[in-house]
């Protein structure tokens, strides 16, 4: 462990839309280094999150994850805080370091009490930082399932379908404890799912209230009432030859709750009005469910 106290810290300050990190500067207190900044917003009652990291002069990147302070829902203003225990983290850090503050750019909407992303989860990192193995092949998707390890993937492996659909995760992603979610966010329980579908009438019209205006197959598009964006992102199935299937007819989102059968919950929309709720098969035994590919809509904590 080397933490030296003559680094220095430089500010880098993102400028996104009418919003705005000014006046950032920093000191070592302690074995801590503290960040102060201003966070310029035009509504004053606005909530934003701020994420905090550090490069050197080789670009190299450190997450701090031992921080306090002035992160999550932070309102607009002035003398913000953040404090990072680097001690604890074992941070090795010596020379010039440059800190990058940026504003949180996650799209949600509130949907009764709750705040939704309005994307499906894209991230090939756990919260920590560490990388989530992508599966291309049959034979790593199998593997992973097998090992109980979380993977990845793109619906049929094609790269161009993260930027619509997001990444399929197996369930050892989710429940993983380095935190699937990001800062701030959490994979939703059965319970939050259930929340949402009772808000939007129970089970039987909450899936029109919800699918996205466009993108279903045979017009079986939904009217996107509250603005969720639900989008038929397919699944990688487990059961099935490890196929893909289901782009334009099926979104199912996980959850992070655990069934009686041993698998998990997970909800889903299809070519009806409803939503569905599945966590156990007859044609698979118990925790197989756990490794089919499926989407995650995070929740704000």
């Amino acid at each position: 462990m080397f933490f030296y106290l003559r680094i220095i810290l430089l500010g880098f300050i993102p400028s996104l839309f009418a919003q705005t990190i000014e006046n950032v500067d920093f000191y070592v207190e302690s074995q801590r280094i503290v960040v102060r900044y201003d966070l310029i917003y035009p509504t004053p009652d606005t909530l934003i999150n701020v994420s905090l990291d550090f490069r050197n002069d080789k670009g190299d990147k450190i997450t701090p994850v031992s921080v306090t302070g002035d992160l999550n829902k932070v309102k607009p203003g002035v003398g913000k805080h953040i404090n990072w225990d680097a001690l604890k983290d074992q941070a090795e850090l010596s020379g010039k370091y440059k800190a990058e503050l940026c504003i949180d750019q996650i799209k949600t909407i509130q949907i009764g009490t709750q705040v939704w992303m309005v994307e499906n989860l894209n991230v090939d990192r756990f919260r920590n930082g560490d990388l989530i193995p992508e599966a291309r092949t049959e034979e790593a998707w199998q593997k992973a399932g097998d090992n109980k390890q979380p993977a990845w993937c793109y619906y049929n492996n094609d790269p161009k379908n993260g930027a619509t659909y997001g990444k399929l995760y197996n369930w050892f992603a989710v429940n993983d404890p380095r935190g699937l979610a990001p800062k701030g966010y959490h994979v939703p329980s059965d319970a939050e799912w259930a929340i949402l579908t009772n808000f939007c009438g129970g089970e039987s019209v909450a899936g029109k209230k919800l699918k996205s205006t466009r993108g279903w197959n045979e017009d079986k598009n939904g009217i996107d009432l509250y603005g969720f964006t639900g989008i038929p992102s397919g699944i990688r199935s487990h059961y099935d030859h490890l196929q893909f299937g289901g782009v334009k007819e099926i979104a199912i989102w996980w959850t992070s709750t655990k069934s009686l059968t041993g698998d998990a919950w997970y909800y889903g929309l299809s070519h009806h009005d409803g939503i569905d709720k599945w966590g156990s098969s007859e044609w698979t035994n118990d925790g197989e469910l756990l490794r089919e590919g499926h989407s995650i809509r995070c929740i704000r904590d």
